[in-house]
């Protein structure tokens, strides 16, 4: 072997190792990869809050960023003013009315044998031993997002603050001849997470609406806050529209049997409603994110980044479809003379 060709292997087996070493680190701090992600998602709404305000040319972006900022502010403090209390007092019910109506609801299943077979499961793997353990991890875990949280929105201050700093940081870590092709492949993925996010939005207030009025119409005690609720899941893909159903229905089950299946039927026909009118007429707009996909985005982000990636499931798969129709379909496959843009002669193989 020359000198050139052993220099060579050993470069390749050096950036082979690198990309390994890349990897395993990357992995490690896969939470810390989630919070940075999701600093993205909030600087992403911020700046499309602060679009509008393009219009007033003697503003600096500073300046407008800030203005969202204290909007969002005002708007969620007028909030708090208007419907705090009664939200606050209704939360507090919800966390005394859950167990009992569970309670309940064993009870009522236990009357049937594969009711009470359930139940029983339940409760033995409930009662193995772990329970206070587990209702102390469980108050570790909820400390523990809220400090994420809090982190996640500091984040996306600085980032909506000043985007151009960190996108250059990264770009400078790329050869030169590379770096305008992915800014141009991140400012795409951005706009497309910004299209998302507002279509979003706008899903989560209509299936909140709806489904708060549904409850208030069946007589549902804490129509309001288990509305909230719909529309906080509602930001899961898929498991958000089963999830937001749960603890309405446990709710009304305080009500009897039979509003318990109304509200099950309720539920069922916004669920229907958003994924057939209220999802398909926002995503003319917005990123069409077909079910497939985002059923196997919660799935992976799942198992690969834990809840909190389940959480932002939808936003990252939005993020990296983006950057694989700008990076790979569209600026390697779909390339002038590149393979993919080959096409056969008529009545014959490709010329």
């Amino acid at each position: 072997m020359s000198k050139a060709a052993f220099n060579s292997a050993t470069r390749n087996i050096l950036i082979a190792l690198g990309l390994i070493a890349l990897g395993l680190i990357l992995w490690r701090i896969t939470e810390v990869m989630v919070i940075a992600f999701g600093g993205i998602v909030v600087a992403t709404l911020l700046r499309a809050m602060a679009m509008p305000l393009r219009r007033f040319r003697g503003l600096s972006d500073h300046a407008r960023v800030g203005i969202a900022i204290t909007a969002l502010v005002l708007f969620v403090a007028v909030l708090g003013w208007l419907f705090g209390r009664e939200i606050a007092a209704e939360t507090d019910e919800l966390r005394r009315l859950l167990p009992e109506q569970a309670q309940r609801i064993a009870v009522t299943l236990k009357q049937t044998r594969l009711g009470g077979s359930l139940v029983d499961a339940l409760h033995n793997t409930a009662s193995d031993g772990k329970t206070i353990g587990g209702l102390g991890i469980a108050a570790m875990t909820a400390g523990s997002a809220a400090l994420d949280l809090i982190l996640i929105i500091f984040l996306g201050v600085y980032f909506a603050l000043d985007p151009e700093l960190y996108l250059d940081g990264v770009l400078r870590l790329l050869p030169m001849g590379q770096r305008e092709r992915v800014r141009r492949a991140f400012l795409n993925a951005g706009d497309s997470l910004r299209r998302w996010l507002l279509a979003q939005i706008a899903a989560m207030a209509i299936v909140g609406v709806l489904a708060g009025s549904m409850l208030a119409i069946l007589g549902v005690p804490l129509a309001l806050v288990l509305g909230g609720l719909a529309a906080v899941f509602e930001f899961i893909p898929v498991a958000g529209a089963f999830l937001f159903g749960i603890p309405g229905v446990v709710v009304a089950f305080s009500k009897g049997p039979r509003t318990a299946l109304y509200t099950i039927i309720g539920y069922v026909a916004v669920q229907q409603i958003e994924s057939n009118l209220i999802v398909p007429l926002l995503q003319r707009w917005a990123v069409k994110m077909p079910p497939v996909v985002s059923l196997l985005a919660v799935v992976a982000a799942g198992i690969l980044l834990g809840p909190p990636g389940v959480v932002f499931a939808a936003p990252l798969a939005v993020v990296c479809l983006a950057l694989v129709h700008q990076l790979y379909v569209r600026d390697t496959l779909e390339m002038p003379g590149s393979q993919g843009t080959t096409r056969p002669k008529e009545g014959g193989a490709p010329g």
